[in-house]
């Protein structure tokens, strides 16, 4: 009989999925509107359960700095035993920890300095980490010290990806953008610092955005040209900056881009096999492990989302397999579903169903009804590869065989199945 080729992972594989604290949690009083989404602040013990369910062992979870400093100076005594709680908790499942300690939301007040502008908001943000460790550190197995360092920089310096997905100050200055990278570079490796002093099994690293940048003629010389500064400065720049104190190399993946002159996007398609080839070019150029923190796509056609999964999975399983990848574990983005930079609720990433509609709840949009969770069947598909630390042949090549093509991200996302 001849045994079914099973695409296994290496033993002791981290099998995750993430959230993020101001997308899921609720209730944070940030430098954005206050939402409540899946409130999993109240429902983190039920959630928690969820995880096992699906065989997860490790989750990617964030601190939220607003929480803990609502105002300069004044530590919150209420968030840190929230915290304290939580992460015990947490703790209690047996899960490996990836802790994201900056994403995306900051404080109000850090924009009465010139935000992260300032070398006082460095300063701060460095005092801030090092109180998380203090407190935390003994529930942290990886901190995620700041999420997508250059796409925040975008946003809330260079214009944002669109208007819709603008964070504070909404400025749109070039000058303004890189200096912001600086001081998160700075901050980084101060931070790394920091969380080695005080707590030695904590490895650090940060989720950098990555992706593959094509020019869309390739015989346009400015069409590779902004392929050429897409790729230097979202895939490596904050990356070269701190590549000496990171313990590992975090990537978010999730697509291809075709570039065309002044430094635009002229489309942009799913690609499996980028995955592969970035995680091979940053194993060789840092010689630290890669682990990929976030990949998933939106959608409630779960076959879709199973097909991206496998796909991409596929091509990371050979980039260790044959390319000799040293790699720490997978994420898939995300846990719950929440809301979604700049798409509200449309977009439908999401392993676990959360039972709610959009609604206008005072100028903004929030998730409202009973919150009641259940796991998708791309939720249950995906506990089962972290159960088997792989999957079949025949898996995925029943997936891979669909000739639906992805759908793009659309604005406004999908409407739900009948």
């Amino acid at each position: 009989m001849v045994k079914e080729e099973f695409y296994r992972f290496p033993d002791r594989f981290l099998w995750g999925s993430a959230i993020c604290d101001y997308q899921a949690f609720g209730g944070a009083r940030c430098d954005l509107p206050l939402r409540w989404t899946a409130k999993h602040v109240e429902y983190y013990r039920e959630d928690f359960k969820l995880l096992l369910k699906m065989n997860h062992n490790a989750w990617r979870t964030s601190i939220e700095w607003a929480r803990i400093e609502p105002e300069e100076g004044k530590i919150s005594k209420d968030a840190i035993n929230f915290y304290h709680n939580y992460f015990s908790e947490l703790r209690k499942t047996g899960l490996k920890t990836w802790v994201t300690l900056h994403h995306f939301t900051n404080p109000q007040w850090i924009h009465d300095h010139k935000g992260w502008l300032s070398e006082r908001v460095v300063k701060k943000f460095v005092e801030y980490v090092e109180l998380v460790v203090k407190e935390f550190g003994e529930y942290i197995d990886y901190a995620v010290v700041i999420n997508e360092p250059q796409i925040y920089a975008l946003n809330a310096y260079l214009g944002g990806l669109s208007p819709d997905s603008a964070f504070p100050p909404f400025h749109n200055d070039m000058g303004e953008g890189l200096s912001c990278i600086s001081s998160m570079i700075r901050a980084l490796n101060e931070s790394f610092d920091v969380i080695h002093s005080n707590a030695k099994n904590v490895k650090v690293g940060i989720s950098n955005y990555c992706a593959i940048f094509v020019p869309q003629d390739p015989k346009n010389e400015a069409h590779k040209a902004s392929a050429d500064l897409a790729n230097q400065v979202l895939n490596y720049q904050v990356l070269d900056g701190i590549k000496d104190k990171m313990d590992y190399c975090g990537i978010d993946y999730y697509y291809k881009f075709f570039m065309k002159e002044d430094n635009t996007v002229a489309d942009q398609t799913v690609y499996p096999e980028g995955l592969r080839m970035l995680a091979t070019d940053l194993y060789k150029r840092y010689g630290k492990p890669v682990t990929v923190i976030e990949n998933g796509f939106p959608t409630r056609d779960h076959d879709e989302k199973i097909k991206f999964m496998v796909e991409h999975l596929k091509e990371y399983h050979d980039a260790i397999k044959l390319d000799k990848v040293k790699a720490l574990g997978y994420n898939w983005w995300c846990t719950l579903h929440s809301y979604e930079w700049g798409y509200n609720y449309q977009p439908f990433f999401a392993l676990v169903d959360v039972e709610g509609e959009e609604k206008d709840v005072g100028g903004y949009i929030d998730l409202v009804g009973s919150l009641k969770r259940k796991i998708t069947p791309a939720g249950e598909f995906y506990g089962k590869i972290c159960k088997n630390n792989g999957f079949s042949q025949k898996d995925y090549q029943k997936y891979h065989a669909m000739k639906k093509p992805f759908k793009k991200w659309q604005t406004f996302g999908e409407e739900k199945p009948p």
